[in-house]
């Protein structure tokens, strides 16, 4: 380590009482430090203060934000720990009346989530409305774009169809002109179908959704996405929520709100089984989309993933992957599990919400 590195480091363990000038990125880290720590600091030296520098608590809400924006996933969970357990966050963030305050945004929800397993039942409706109000938000802005790509996709004449979509009336008007009299047959040269929206096949999306620590922001999405989905006649939503177990939220799916309430952070990431149980599910394969959000950290052994993928793929069961995204729109993923999976065929994206509908509304239409 050099001299430069080794001088930086201190500086961001001593604060600025170390001489050290610091890069912008530093800077971000600094303020979160100094908020959360330069507290004790003072209290064990009292005469110590900094003219112009944080007093107080921090805003708990802003506060975290910050840290998840400035620090790698696993130096933000130690130091949010250390500001709820150890400096008197929890108490904050345990507030109705701060929360009531608060402006209810991303930042607040994600906060709320990620910590919701130590906020008490009475909080239980002020952070339903922030669920609420949010997702409402965000639906607000993503239903027209989403619906207007969905409602202008016919099927091609070429696609099979069932029995059931057949317009029997023209088909057997358009076809007489084949019926030979001589065998009494009725020659059924070409098929004619309804072609309303709400007539059209529908399509089986089943969006599997890695609810690891790291994917707040991409659940919160996906949860408004197959709610904005479930509306639409051509679409069978499927949603699958996972860790190193899968949970089937398919019956909520229609409800950001149910979904979010229930969702577990925090635990490991098993994306192989997540993918082989939804394989299992699948009935009809050239017409199911399966679109797996991850950050593609594989908690064991990749080759149980990379298998069910091949063998998804023989089915013809059309593959998309989407990374998570970081507060900044950055993509964040395994390198090695991605490359591997680039190799075999399967599309992996970084995208927003509404470039994935556009994606699917494309698949649909070829």
């Amino acid at each position: 380590m050099n001299n430069h590195e080794l001088s930086r480091r201190w500086r961001l363990i001593l604060g600025n009482r170390f001489p050290q000038t610091l890069g912008e990125d530093d800077m971000r880290r600094d303020e979160c430090l100094d908020e959360l720590y330069d507290r004790e600091y003072q209290a064990r030296v009292p005469w110590h203060h900094i003219g112009g520098r944080h007093s107080g608590s921090p805003c708990p809400v802003d506060w975290l934000h910050k840290v998840r924006r400035a620090f790698p996933k696993a130096t933000a969970d130690i130091l949010q720990r250390h500001g709820l357990d150890h400096y008197g966050l929890t108490e904050l963030l345990m507030d109705e009346e701060l929360l009531r305050q608060q402006k209810p945004d991303m930042a607040l929800l994600q906060t709320l989530l990620a910590f919701k397993d130590k906020l008490p039942e009475s909080l239980s409706p002020e952070i339903e409305r922030i669920i609420s109000t949010v997702c409402e938000e965000l639906e607000q802005v993503l239903s027209q774009p989403v619906r207007s790509m969905f409602s202008r996709q016919r099927i091609p004449l070429t696609q099979a169809r069932p029995m059931p979509y057949t317009d029997w009336q023209r088909t057997i008007t358009r076809n007489l002109k084949h019926y030979q009299p001589e065998d009494d047959t009725f020659i059924l040269e070409r098929p004619f179908f309804y072609q309303t929206q709400h007539n059209q096949i529908p399509w089986d999306i089943y969006l599997v959704i890695d609810q690891s620590g790291s994917m707040l922001s991409a659940l919160i999405h996906a949860s408004v996405i197959a709610a904005i989905f479930c509306r639409l006649p051509m679409l069978n939503i499927r949603l699958y929520l996972f860790d190193t177990r899968v949970v089937d939220f398919t019956e909520q799916a229609d409800s950001p709100l149910n979904v979010l309430l229930n969702v577990q952070m925090g635990g490991g990431t098993d994306i192989g089984s997540a993918l082989a149980f939804t394989h299992s599910q699948i009935e009809h394969p050239q017409r199911s989309i399966v679109v797996l959000v991850s950050d593609f950290a594989e908690g064991g052994s990749p080759q149980p993933l990379y298998q069910t993928v091949d063998k998804m793929q023989q089915d013809g069961i059309t593959l998309l992957g989407l990374t998570a995204l970081d507060q900044q729109g950055n993509a964040q993923y395994n390198n090695h599990v991605t490359e591997h999976l680039l190799v075999k065929g399967m599309p992996i994206a970084s995208m927003t919400p509404e470039n994935l509908s556009q994606w699917i509304a494309e698949v649909i239409k070829k």
